[in-house]
């Protein structure tokens, strides 16, 4: 009988796991389009219907990403995913339509596992986005069941130990059952807080001992929340608050402590008893949570302190991604309210308005966050919210009347009045929206553009009448960028108004109309504006006047 070198020793790297990616969809220009727009930055194969994507799958799977539009011939959309989840249940599934009714959208996500549900024409930002969001999900769910097979391998070749070392066998076996069951159990749960009960209830049969402290870290904040015990102190930390020693080496050098080594640093008050070790919880991300054990026992054995360790490192990868889902989940919540919320309406404006609005916005952001007195504001994650919401700035329109809404000439004042109501109507539903799931930061952003995008620097916009920095500023770089894109922009009605006389009015609104930082920004950007404008445009015949 041949012994394993190292029962203990640490799992093999993970083999290679599938990053590819398969676009089906009847049209093959539009798939033609995202091959050059996406392929090199994906591995990314494209089929012109459900059953050359089937067979694609079937020679050339798995793949780790399937997008698939909903309206094709002989197979739509959601037979032809439900046919992908039969046969590969792993892979991520995102349909996209040009189509966007509500029940679509529910039955896609419900019906046929779907993960997202996009709409056609898609943002390419987003639809990257929503790309390397599916690659992680699939590479995190291939992970924890190669995870699972190393660990049944090793407790077979545990199990091969000569009688010789039976006791050793014995000890080895017990740790490594619970770590497998452990494991195993992790598929089953749902939610981030069963895998904290499931890892709590583990080591206390590890150790035999309820003196646990969990702390962890679900943003990419460093900080920390207290999760067991209840009422454990401290209730909540910042990394960057923490006083040297071993509490705070563990966390930002990932560096265990165990019982015999100093205890430095005040770390005695994480304990509930004697302290036994305290061992970080390691992730893709980083550190992710602190777990404290005490206990009147003796000091943790080599088996006992490396099975601890595969748990943690199993519950980390477990935390992140659940964590990861329900934060997509409430996402995908937050979306589906706003639709049904809506759902009586039409959204009059789309298209490349909405795509242009993004650009200049960004444009804007990242000018300003190289400023000194911007940059701790515009972040990276504000501008990313930004961008996000700044289609929703006019969404209370779809609460106008056709008859005023789409009136090619001149409002009467009272016609006016009921087309200035628009920008309360977004933001009443956006808040409504973001009071169901606050932690939503596009949400709330976009609730800010909707109210405050016609409120002026001088307090003589509406609905408010804010005035200056009582505007957010996301409001205000919106209102700047909005009424630039309807004077550079062609409609039915109108020409694009010149290069040079745009310009010029929205510097003559500087310290009225806008905010003169970012009429500044503006100034420094404008031949990068034009270029948008110009790249972006709109291809539409102007009608003769006699037509209009």
């Amino acid at each position: 009988m041949t012994l394993p070198s190292n029962p203990t020793a640490e799992p093999a790297a993970l083999p290679e796991i599938s990053r590819k990616i398969l676009f089906v969809d009847d049209e093959i220009l539009l798939l033609e389009g995202i091959k050059r727009q996406l392929r090199r930055d994906f591995d990314l194969t494209v089929a012109d219907g459900g059953a050359a994507g089937l067979r694609i799958l079937a020679e050339q799977g798995p793949f780790a990403v399937v997008v698939s539009d909903y309206n094709m011939p002989d197979m739509d959309g959601i037979a032809f995913l439900n046919a992908v989840y039969r046969q590969y249940p792993n892979t991520v599934l995102v349909m996209l339509t040009g189509r966007a009714e509500l029940d679509i959208a529910v039955n896609a996500l419900h019906s046929a596992h779907i993960a997202r549900f996009l709409n056609k024409p898609c943002p390419p930002e987003i639809l990257r986005e929503t790309l390397n969001d599916g690659l992680e999900q699939y590479r995190l769910k291939m992970a924890e069941q190669i995870l699972q097979s190393q660990l049944q391998r090793a407790n077979h070749q545990l199990g091969q130990l000569n009688a010789h070392l039976e006791d050793l066998v014995a000890k080895k076996t017990r740790a490594l059952a619970l770590q497998y069951r452990y494991v195993a159990n992790m598929t089953r749960l749902n939610d981030s807080r069963g895998v904290v009960s499931a890892l709590i209830a583990a080591l206390t049969e590890l150790i035999g001992s309820n003196a646990i402290g969990l702390w962890l870290s679900p943003g990419a904040d460093q900080q920390f929340r207290c999760f067991h015990p209840q009422n454990g102190e401290p209730n909540q930390f910042a990394v960057a608050d923490l006083p040297e020693g071993a509490i705070r080496r563990a966390i930002a050098e990932n560096r265990r402590w165990q019982f015999g080594s100093p205890l430095d640093g005040g770390g005695i008050a994480w304990f509930t008893g004697q302290p036994l070790a305290c061992l970080p919880m390691v992730s893709s991300r980083g550190v992710i949570g602190l777990v404290t054990l005490a206990g009147d026992g003796p000091s943790l054995t080599a088996d006992t302190l490396s099975t601890l360790i595969g748990m943690l490192n199993v519950t980390a990868t477990a935390l992140q991604s659940h964590w990861h889902r329900e934060a997509f989940i409430e996402a995908q919540d937050a979306i589906i309210t706003a639709l049904a919320k809506l759902s009586e309406y039409r959204d009059p404006e789309t298209g490349s308005h909405l795509l242009r609005l993004k650009k200049y916005c960004e444009l804007i952001c990242r000018h300003m966050s190289c400023t000194e007195r911007y940059a701790a504001s515009v972040t990276a994650e504000f501008t990313q919210d930004l961008v996000r919401s700044s289609p929703l700035h006019d969404i209370g329109k779809v609460g106008i009347p056709d008859a005023i809404l789409k009136k090619p000439g001149r409002l009467t004042p009272e016609e006016f009045q009921i087309m200035k109501t628009h920008a309360a109507i977004g933001g009443d539903t956006l808040r409504s929206v973001y009071e169901q799931y606050p932690s939503q930061g596009f949400i709330k952003c976009g609730m800010d553009v909707a109210y405050g995008h016609h409120e002026r620097w001088d307090g003589s916009g509406y609905p408010l009448g804010l005035r200056g920095e009582d505007i957010p500023l996301s409001a205000r770089i919106l209102a700047l960028v909005d009424v630039y894109d309807a004077l550079t922009s062609r409609r039915v009605y109108k020409a694009p108004m010149p290069r040079e006389e745009a310009m010029n009015l929205i510097v003559e609104g500087n310290g009225s109309h806008f905010d003169p930082d970012i009429v500044a920004a503006f100034q420094e950007l404008e031949p990068q504006f034009h270029r948008i404008a110009e790249t972006y445009a709109d291809h539409v015949e102007v009608l003769a006047p006699d037509d209009q």
